[in-house]
């Protein structure tokens, strides 16, 4: 269904094309009014209401008048907020032409007005269309004039945009990543994230109506929702690469709660890392002045934010005016490419004007997981690793497959207090059995054991270990030695050995009760929950005075067993790591049968999006193996496991020792393969716990 469904998307794409080139040639555009006027542009298609669509555009010169452009004239777009229309929720075009020298432009793009942004049934389209909407109208403006010859600054492309127009400001920049000088972001929506887009609980009130069926005609793929995160890592590295240039400005309140003020940090620190031009204001109780800034939370765009934050940039003379280096993309008549995990999201500009299209990926297009390597540059090309900085490239890319699989990891901004709270504490023969609960986000609290040596009661500090259960309803208890398979009770073992021991309940075991569709609606899935519960304990190991924060290290079984993998792969502070009949590659399991992987407590986006074919999914533990390097590995992996296939196993540890060998770290990695079943035999757990004392020594 979900082939067919980009298959078809992609014929109306590229039917768009053709239009574009030929029929929409012929629709006459309209000429430029004389005085300040409405005019309206044909538009590419919307998929939801197949047929013609137009969209007006107001336009305002200087003085009025189109006479009043002039040599140092710029081009500026002022958009309104979602459920807006006309110049109504942006900064002021008539105040921003004569003051800034600019013909300023409104567009009321895709689904301006209440009626159809807020009340109609079809989903909000988040910035795609309704920016190709505005570079259109852009486009328009700058065409006509340069057709009547009449001289205009071409450096001075500018774009701003407060709450929705925040975002399709956003959009614009990432669609056009080399036409503007300056954009101006004011509290706009910086990625649909799962709760606005399923109205889901969450970080944010805002409701775009997408379906997570993909029966739906409202169903949002991986793909259309990674190309509406304007803070996507992968995609700003290649607008840096395509040379970028523009100054952002964002200003974001800090209580923010409608477009999440955690979502405006995560996007400024992205763009930062990729070396973008990016300034951020953050507006908290202490800048609200009843004129200027009026509230810390979530504001439209105003005349004066502008202004007060980005004048400087955006007026035609002085030491900090922006113009553009270079030609626009509208001149360039180039293509813009961002991958997603099912193909390419193209931005044609053959036309002059952007026309939008989705191309799938054939399923074989992907790398060869087991190549650790060999991979794709941002560009496309094929690269070999030959440097452990190029490695940390590869390892980027093997974590953004990961969350493609499994969700976004949760923005350290997620973070709140623990809040640790001793339920009740017990002496045993050789350390004190801790009952505790902690928070991992708010809302939610994590039942664990913490297990304490009593060697430790005079002072000192001792490795730290976070210990993960397998598939059993009395969760932690078993590692802690209270109940299940004694050959599962290594937390119990560990903390004898002189350990610090932290055992908590995967969410929905043990004393955890949890829904995954309802408390977990905002996770893309139970893996992802899980790994982030595991970040917030480790948090919680590195806080207790008993604990050396340098020596941590995670050990568990089967469920545990791929949780410790997963969790490492993300929390470097994880120095080893102990899995027990964890894993093998997914083409190994069960002869690559992967449905095993797609209940709620697990990823069922390899259901939903990847079709429950080993080929599609976009990482493999050949890959989760080598991001570990250089740190240590010790796998239980048994003959005779009926889950994990040992052929599997070996494979994946032969290609993650090529990684090692890069790090001049071969002795870090360690497979034991006892004559055993799907189990963790007494020798392999002594072996394991004096491999975790040597290598957290």
């Amino acid at each position: 269904m979900t082939l067919l469904r980009y298959s078809a998307l992609s014929l109306s794409f590229c039917l768009s094309v053709l239009l574009a080139s030929g029929a929409l040639a012929a629709a006459e555009w309209p000429e430029l009014p004389a005085k300040d006027a409405a005019a309206e542009l044909p538009a590419q298609e919307w998929p939801q209401r197949p047929g013609p669509r137009r969209v007006r555009v107001l336009v305002h010169y200087p003085g009025g008048a189109l006479d009043g452009v002039n040599a140092a004239t710029g081009l500026m777009l002022t958009l309104h907020n979602w459920g807006g229309s006309d110049c109504v929720g942006t900064a002021d075009p008539r105040v921003l032409a004569q003051r800034l020298n600019v013909v300023a432009v409104c567009v009321n793009y895709l689904q301006s007005g209440k009626a159809d942004s807020i009340d109609a049934p079809e989903p909000y389209d988040f910035g795609y269309l309704q920016a190709l909407d505005a570079l259109r109208a852009l486009w328009w403006v700058r065409d006509r004039l340069a057709a009547q010859g009449r001289p205009f600054a071409d450096d001075r492309i500018f774009c701003t945009g407060g709450s929705g127009g925040g975002n399709v400001t956003l959009m614009a920049n990432k669609l056009a990543p080399r036409t503007f000088a300056c954009v101006v972001d004011m509290c706009g929506m910086k990625k649909l994230s799962d709760d606005i887009a399923f109205n889901l609980p969450g970080g944010s009130s805002l409701n775009a109506r997408w379906s997570r069926d993909p029966r739906s005609r409202n169903y949002l793929t991986a793909d259309e929702q990674e190309l509406r995160f304007v803070g996507h890592p992968v995609h700003l590295a290649t607008m840096r690469q395509l040379g970028a240039r523009a100054k952002v400005v964002v200003i974001h309140g800090a209580e923010d709660t409608v477009c999440p003020y955690a979502d405006a940090v995560e996007m400024v620190e992205a763009m930062k890392r990729v070396g973008l031009d990016v300034e951020a204001k953050y507006i908290t109780k202490a800048d609200v002045d009843g004129k200027v800034h009026k509230t810390a939370g979530h504001f439209f765009g105003t005349t004066d934010i502008v202004l007060a934050a980005a004048e400087k940039y955006l007026r035609p003379d002085g030491p900090t005016a922006r113009r553009r280096v270079g030609a626009t993309d509208f001149e360039r008549g180039e293509q813009i490419r961002y991958r997603t995990p099912n193909g390419e999201w193209v931005i044609s500009y053959a036309a002059g004007f952007p026309v939008g299209s989705f191309e799938p990926g054939p399923w074989g297009r992907c790398l060869d997981r087991s190549q650790l390597l060999e991979f794709e540059d941002a560009n496309g090309l094929p690269r070999t690793v030959k440097t452990k900085a190029e490695w940390a490239e590869r390892v980027a890319q093997i974590r953004a497959g990961m969350q493609q699989a499994m969700g976004p990891l949760p923005e350290a901004a997620r973070r709140v207090p623990l809040g640790v709270e001793t339920v009740f504490e017990e002496c045993m023969e050789k350390y004190r059995r801790r009952k505790v609960r902690f928070t991992p986000e708010t809302g939610d609290r994590v039942p664990a054991w913490l297990l304490i040596p009593d060697a430790l009661a005079d002072g000192g500090k001792a490795p730290g270990m976070l210990c993960l259960h397998q598939t059993t309803g009395i969760g932690k208890n078993e590692p802690a030695g209270l109940g299940g398979l004694p050959s599962l009770h290594y937390a119990h073992e560990l903390a004898e050995r002189g350990f610090v021991c932290l055992v908590p309940d995967y969410p929905s075991f043990g004393e955890y009760p949890y829904d995954f569709k309802k408390q977990g609606a905002h996770y893309g899935s139970g893996s992802m929950k899980a790994i982030w519960n595991n970040i917030r304990a480790v948090d919680l190991l590195e806080s207790l005075p008993e604990v050396d924060p340098r020596r941590l290290g995670v050990i568990g079984h089967s469920l545990g067993g791929h949780n410790s993998l997963f969790t490492a792969v993300f929390d470097e502070r994880l120095k080893a790591v102990v899995s027990s009949c964890g894993f093998t590659p997914f083409h190994d399991y069960y002869g690559g049968r992967v449905a095993g992987w797609t209940s709620d407590r697990y990823m069922p986006r390899i259901r939903d999006v990847f079709g429950n074919n080993a080929d599609n999914l976009p990482f493999d533990f050949y890959e989760v193996l080598g991001a570990l390097a250089p740190r240590g590995f010790f796998s239980n992996s048994p003959l005779r496991d009926s889950n994990f296939d040992i052929r599997g196993v070996r494979k994946a540890f032969a290609k993650a020792a090529e990684v090692y060998a890069l790090f001049d770290a071969p002795g870090r990695l360690r497979l034991a393969t006892p004559d055993a079943p799907h189990d963790f035999p007494e020798a392999e757990r002594t072996a394991a716990y004096e491999w975790l004392a040597e290598v957290l020594k």
